[in-house]
């Protein structure tokens, strides 16, 4: 957030020099400002506060004076880094009443974003409040109030700032920025809210799918209390769908439960991609993979089609409508199961197939 900080006090550059120019200075306070003004405008901030420091030492400052030292203060001090300082210097010119207000929200924004980069979280806090509470809507802005929650450990005001911001970007059709959705995630899991943690992933994967998502949302589903063996194998299905079946254990689990349900078939399929990848060999387990390679080849040799298992529910249908490459029923199916209940572990499975789905219509 440097540079927006930067940018957010520079922009104030031409309220400060109008006000200048809009009433006069003495001399011996003009010439220094008229000094800092063009250094400022050739990045010399260090330089410019010597400036304005000689301004300043003018001494026995009218009151507009004073502002107008403070008010070049500000963007010096803001380009030079000391942002406390800058802070300063803008709440001063804010607190005189002499901003006008149109330019009272960018102040406020502008302070806020000095809090921030000074790391002086409460303050942060305090003047992005200010600041949406004054109708602002920058999205950099708002941000921040999450962010400064979650440096002080105030991780539940911290899932709720960044679930402020999520919903507010829903409603205008928009995705928040990965980084955000990472920090609301990582807010409800270090305040305890699982619920909150499974859907923040859920959004992750929606925007930005990656391995790494997939990966931790298909474990908090599988590994929540009392999930059932019988939906282990559909989980199964949707890591290898996600490309996250990737150790010999998870093809070997895999096909020996596909083999136990009556699928040999599966099975069969599933341990050749194994050693068509790589991930098995004729080694692996002590040999173990190559015998089970074995025996699902024989199984599903010598059972019938119908040993491979109809679909059961609306989970499975979807299943088998996507392994058919029918996106559209599949998605039809699972979202059957999701109306339907919204907190049992089959619906949790179902809503991560949906999500791939979703992404395999859209062709992501």
């Amino acid at each position: 957030m440097k540079k927006f900080a930067l940018l957010a006090g520079l922009a104030l550059v031409a309220t400060a020099i109008q006000a200048a120019r809009a009433d006069t200075v003495r001399p011996a306070v003009g010439k220094p400002l008229q000094r800092a003004e063009a250094l400022i405008a050739q990045h010399d901030y260090q330089a410019a506060l010597v400036q304005v420091a000689h301004a300043r030492a003018a001494g026995n400052l009218t009151a507009y004076e004073a502002l107008v030292v403070a008010q070049f203060d500000g963007i010096a001090a803001s380009g030079a880094g000391a942002y406390t300082r800058a802070a300063s210097d803008y709440e001063t010119v804010l607190n005189s009443g002499s901003v006008p207000p149109a330019s009272r929200l960018q102040y406020t924004q502008a302070i806020a974003g000095f809090y921030d980069q000074a790391q002086d979280y409460p303050r942060t806090v305090l003047w992005v409040n200010k600041y949406i509470e004054a109708g602002g809507t920058d999205a950099r802005t708002r941000i921040l109030l999450a962010q400064a929650y979650y440096a002080q450990g105030d991780f539940t005001h911290a899932e709720q700032a960044a679930q402020r911001d999520e919903n507010a970007a829903i409603a205008s059709r928009r995705s928040l920025p990965e980084s955000e959705l990472q920090l609301l995630a990582s807010a409800a899991n270090k305040s305890g809210d699982q619920p909150g943690y499974d859907a923040a992933l859920r959004d992750l994967l929606k925007s930005y799918p990656s391995p790494q998502y997939w990966n931790a949302a298909i474990a908090g589903v599988s590994g929540s209390p009392g999930f059932p063996d019988r939906l282990t194998l559909d989980v199964d299905r949707l890591r290898l769908a996600t490309g996250t079946l990737t150790a010999p254990g998870d093809y070997e689990d895999y096909a020996e439960r596909a083999i136990l349900a009556g699928n040999p078939t599966e099975a069969h399929q599933v341990i050749e991609s194994g050693f068509a990848s790589g991930v098995l060999t004729a080694q692996t387990d002590a040999g173990h993979a190559a015998r089970l390679r074995v025996l699902a080849a024989k199984q599903a040799a010598t059972s019938p089609a119908s040993a491979n298992g109809d679909p059961d529910g609306a989970l499975a249908t979807g299943i088998a409508y996507e392994n058919a490459g029918n996106h559209a029923a599949a998605a039809q199916s699972f979202e059957t199961l999701i109306s339907v209940s919204r907190s049992d572990p089959e619906t949790a499975v179902a809503r991560l197939w949906l999500i791939y789905v979703d992404h395999k219509t859209n062709g992501a």
